[in-house]
């Protein structure tokens, strides 16, 4: 892989390539959930981990919805790895068929979301703190959500080429630890933040098995919401009434903490190919 990565530019792939998460950024809160600018994002997590996520007051921290071109870019990675392709954190694309590749407006108006939010994720900083897995002690350390990224446009505004470069922690993720989820392509059907989230949420801890539960009170921690965790309930309980998520329901249940979130794998949510076995 080391060789691999001393090249310059990968170029994207064209055509349909199975969409993919990266395991650890699919809990804790390094993006907003709401349009609405926000320049901090603090959380502690349960294992002791610490994250601040901060950004310039000019274009606030990266969204839920920006987040959609490093999903691209993980698929793109990881589709090139599993053909035995060269690859390197920096890749040649086209804007129009990142746009549609997950379900946004091709035009002028997509194009312009599209340089909006690679600025957000460019200026988008995480530090963290976590206890270490190899030794004694605590790891910490600084990116941004995004390396770099330069688009070509032509006199009439319309782009002709584009590059970015991924972060080495989210390439080494994905094309060395291989730390990555399988997503449904209707996740970018979602139009609510909070249920985008949600869904990132049980697939990286619910994944193929029954179920698993979350206090409403550790989401709206790990969420990074802004919003007072009444109101943060209120949008949780109309989440679950809506039932939007792809592969999963939620239920409310209480327990000893307070309300909680059942997630459960729903099976008449989950999408079969023609030979019946579990798409990807």
């Amino acid at each position: 892989m080391s060789a691999n990565k001393q090249l310059d530019l990968f170029v994207a792939l064209i055509g349909d390539v199975p969409f993919r998460d990266e395991r650890e950024a699919m809990s804790a809160p390094l993006v907003a959930l709401s349009k609405n600018k926000r320049t901090r994002i603090e959380w502690e997590g349960p294992s002791g981990q610490k994250v601040l996520v901060t950004a310039p007051e000019d274009t606030g921290i990266a969204t839920i919805w920006d987040y959609d071109v490093l999903l691209w870019a993980v698929s793109q990675i990881n589709e090139a790895v599993n053909a035995g392709l060269p690859i390197s954190p920096r890749i040649e694309f086209h804007p129009y068929n990142l746009l549609k590749a997950v379900g946004r407006d091709t035009g002028g108006k997509g194009y312009g979301e599209l340089k909006a939010a690679l600025h957000r994720l460019g200026s988008t900083s995480v530090a963290y703190e976590s206890p270490s897995l190899k030794r004694k002690g605590r790891s910490l350390g600084r990116f941004n959500l995004l390396s770099a990224f330069k688009i070509e446009e032509c006199d009439e505004g319309q782009a002709k080429a584009a590059w970015l470069e991924l972060p080495m922690w989210l390439f080494e993720a994905v094309a060395e630890d291989r730390d990555i989820l399988s997503i449904s392509a209707k996740y970018f059907d979602l139009t609510s933040g909070l249920d985008r989230f949600l869904y990132r949420l049980a697939r990286r801890h619910v994944g193929r098995q029954a179920g698993w539960i979350f206090t409403f009170r550790d989401l709206h921690t790990r969420s990074g919401s802004a919003q007072p965790y009444a109101q943060f309930a209120r949008d949780l309980r109309k989440a679950i009434t809506r039932n939007a998520l792809p592969e999963y329901s939620m239920n409310e249940i209480e327990g000893a903490n307070g309300p909680s979130l059942s997630f459960n794998r729903d099976p008449a949510k989950i999408e079969w190919r023609k030979d019946r076995r579990y798409k990807l």
